[in-house]
């Protein structure tokens, strides 16, 4: 047999055996023919690798080779039932993640291009289709895109370094020339074209301020540097690197060695020789004030330039100075960010972000020597070390006030956001961008995301984080949540929206018939019952309220395409199953006239414990003279107060608190049939908080603890009440992902409205705490640090007085 002889080939196409050799598929779907060399290779590969054929298709499905795991699923007849079920539902995860991380690229190659002004850009269409096959063959394809835009970005580099360099000669400002050099190097040549063309850029970014030198590869020290400023006579030839630009530098220099006298009137010239330097010289200095540690003033010039200028409208910054000896950071709430300055403070690391920024020598040394956008320059050593909020503001409303409705100004804003508060750079910008879509929840999700205490390191940067997110179960819940708060209370409607993103890929309109058309392939024709189909088309039109539908009409709907709504897609035939299902109860408990209705131990009623609707609707329930109509009535007047604590009801009473949560057990189980309730409690636990109140406030949290848990394998949770001298302490722990809020700001979680499980929620532990504190009690969140070794989600600690 001769390596051109076909025959081979023929017979291994069609051997049953060759489903236990991935490397011998991939040769044979190649699409170009492989020598017997190469098929021998991959067959002894296969035979050390000793795959079966469950593992040989999973290894395709992480390699990328879709179509060949597509074409072994259909014809493999090792596999059963429940493996090809499970790999499907891998294959289709598989590929949403590489489709979202394709478009993602090439977004970035698309502004990579617009950015340098050049016409060379991917066809994306083409790559999506070739990513359905194989993401082996789309990264070659992306390699090949890639080394098009760079020698096209080279060439036009290399012609606008010459315009430089013939600017320099001619002498151009030295101002436009660095930034015109900063600008190359990050591949921003259009605006490099402005700058030359008109000596100003429309709209200039980040990318045109380089980045503080640091310390890290200097051979001085900023107490030595300092000590040539002030001693002429001590000063080496390397001081010309040093050197302040202009006089307000060097009087800066010098305010800062006299805090070492510790006085008022010191504070005084430092606060105003830094807002001098700022360039704010001609607004008045704030009066200095003798505080614990220190003193507090305050400065202006901070976010003086007009890209900055919107994330701080009052312009003033209030500035702490520490005691000389000083080492620690302050630790005083001034209710907003502020700045801290020390002669013995430094900007050491911290676990996490801090309201306090500390600007040490070291920044002031280096600051000095800067030509130009010098608040821009303070600002990146202040944001890094400040919280969030500094720049994005506490909410998803706040952030979306201050991105404004143009898409432009939106992304230009979002640029300066990421690089000041020191998320990343031009790419971290784009990720954000392209994940989130236009839906500002979203963003503002993962920028706290991005915030988190050690998300981003030098081995793997903000762009990777984003990227990554749906790697992070926990977080991946919440996006998915928070992407259809507005939907979570119809079923129909989630229905749609899952049913259109597994027909078809976001960016693509789908139909109402092939909304139907996939709901029925998970359901059958059940959906195809006018009821269920007058339901869908509802459904669908509530989708026009999610952020991240472009448009939504009986008709159909169109996504946004966003890497969210790309990797979502990925579960969706999934999540369409669990959803559907729960349309058809739904149907079913309307039919038997039970979906408005309580049963006398329905754990539900827990949750209007204190109203009084709750006792005229148990009135009705026990009266053999109610019709069904009234008892609905009575249903639905309780339901719609939301579970809102009453006003003037007192909950004052001795009760035990042991005894109430024993009652409690049998509807919560009932309720919760695969849930595991423990409760460790003594005989006795008198508390001064009535039963209906006891009641209130174990409800929200034991319905808290149970949606936190309901996926996991063995959902457990455990309430523990220990008498602590006047208190009592009840702990409410789960075995679930745990709060979705970085470490220290779990407090968030109290908020009014604070919820990602859709409308009609965020009250719950909201009216919990204001109840508790109403008693003399309190209700918080107990720190991951003493978490339980088992049961790993949320800890909450309800604390009520002891009779």
């Amino acid at each position: 047999m001769t390596d051109k002889d076909e025959s081979l080939r023929a017979l291994l196409a069609v051997w049953p055996g060759r489903f236990r050799f991935p490397g011998l598929l991939v040769a044979l779907a190649d699409g170009r023919p492989a020598s017997l060399e190469e098929l021998a290779l991959v067959g002894l590969e296969g035979i050390a690798g000793d795959h079966d054929e469950y593992r040989a298709c999973a290894g395709l499905i992480s390699a990328g080779e879709f179509q060949i795991a597509e074409e072994m699923l259909a014809e493999c007849q090792a596999l059963d039932i429940a493996q090809i079920e499970e790999l499907r539902t891998r294959l289709g995860q598989r590929r949403a993640e590489c489709l979202q991380l394709l478009l993602g690229r090439v977004q970035q190659l698309v502004d990579r291009a617009g950015a340098a002004d050049v016409d060379v850009v991917p066809d994306r269409d083409a790559l999506a289709v070739l990513c359905a096959r194989s993401w082996r063959q789309v990264e070659e394809r992306l390699h090949a895109d890639v080394a098009t835009l760079e020698q096209a970005v080279d060439q036009k580099r290399a012609a606008l370094r010459l315009r430089c360099e013939e600017a320099t000669t001619r002498g151009g400002d030295p101002d436009v020339l660095g930034a015109c050099n900063v600008l190359l190097d990050a591949g921003q040549l259009r605006a490099v074209s402005l700058l030359l063309t008109n000596g100003d850029s429309p709209r200039p970014g980040p990318e045109g301020v380089p980045l503080l030198r640091g310390w890290g590869q200097a051979a001085e020290t900023p107490s030595e540097v300092l000590k040539w400023h002030l001693n002429p006579l001590t000063r080496p030839m390397s001081y010309d690197r040093w050197r302040p630009v202009d006089p307000t530098g060097q009087e800066l220099l010098e305010a800062y060695d006299a805090l070492a006298d510790n006085n008022e009137a010191m504070v005084a010239r430092f606060a105003r020789a830094l807002t001098e330097f700022l360039g704010a010289g001609n607004r008045p200095v704030a009066s200095v004030h003798r505080v614990e540690g220190g003193y507090l003033t305050a400065i202006t010039g901070v976010f003086a330039e007009a890209e900055t200028a919107p994330f701080w409208p009052t312009g003033s910054v209030e500035l702490f100075v520490a005691e000389p000896e000083t080492t620690h950071r302050p630790d005083i709430d001034l209710g907003r960010p502020y700045i801290a300055v020390g002669r013995s403070l430094r900007a050491s690391p911290l676990p996490e972000r801090t309201a306090c920024a500390v600007l040490d020598l070291g920044h002031v040394v280096e600051l000095v020597t800067l030509r130009s956008h010098v608040p821009v320059q303070l600002l990146r050593v202040l944001g890094g070390q400040w919280p969030l909020d500094a720049f994005a503001g506490g909410s998803a409303a706040s952030l979306d006030a201050l991105l404004g409705s143009d898409p432009g100004d939106r992304w230009h804003i979002l640029r300066w956001m990421v690089d000041l508060a020191g998320l990343g750079g031009l790419t971290t910008a784009d990720a954000l961008s392209f994940q989130a879509g236009p839906d500002t929840a979203l963003l503002h999700l993962f920028l706290e995301y991005l915030a988190r205490p050690k998300a981003a390191s030098p081995e793997r940067d903000g762009y990777a984080v984003v990227r990554d997110w749906a790697r992070d179960p926990s977080f991946a819940r919440t996006v998915e949540q928070t992407a259809l708060t507005s939907i979570a209370d119809s079923v129909a409607a989630q229905v749609a929206f899952w049913a259109a993103l597994s027909a078809a890929v976001p960016g693509q309109q789908v139909t109402l018939e092939e909304i139907l058309l996939s709901a029925a392939s998970v359901a059958g024709d059940g959906v195809a019952e006018d009821g269920h189909e007058a339901e869908v088309r509802r459904g669908l039109d509530r989708l026009a309220a999610l952020p991240l539908v472009d448009r939504a009409d009986a008709e159909g709907v169109l996504f946004h395409r966003c890497g969210v709504l790309l990797m979502l897609g990925g579960d969706a035939d999934r999540k369409l199953e669990k959803v559907v299902a729960l349309l058809a109860e739904e149907a079913t408990a309307t039919r038997a006239g039970q979906s408005r209705v309580f049963r006398p131990d329905d754990w539900r009623l827990y949750r209007y414990a204190l109203r009084p609707e709750l006792r005229h609707y148990q009135q009705l329930a026990g009266a053999s003279t109610t019709t069904p109509e009234e008892l609905t009535a009575a249903a639905e007047a309780l339901t719609a107060t939301a579970g809102e604590l009453p006003a003037g009801v007192s909950v004052e009473e001795e009760c035990d608190l042991s005894a109430t949560l024993l009652a409690m057990r049998g509807p919560f189980t009932a309720h919760y049939p695969k849930m595991k309730l423990q409760i460790h409690a003594p005989d006795s636990c008198l508390v001064t908080v009535s039963a209906v109140g006891q009641q209130r406030l174990l409800y929200e949290l034991l319905a808290n603890a149970a949606e936190a848990c309901a996926e996991h394998g063995d959902p457990t949770v455990r309430a523990t009440v220990t008498p602590l001298g006047t208190e009592v302490a009840v702990d409410i722990q789960d075995n679930g992902p745990g709060l979705a809020y970085a470490e220290g700001t779990e407090h968030i979680v109290f908020r009014k409205g604070e919820s990602t499980r859709g409308p009609d929620r965020g009250m719950g532990l909201y009216a919990a705490r204001r109840l508790a504190r109403s008693v003399d009690g309190d209700l918080s969140v107990r720190s991951r640090v003493l978490g339980h070794p088992v049961l790993q989600g949320a800890h909450f600690r309800l604390l009520l007085p002891r009779a």
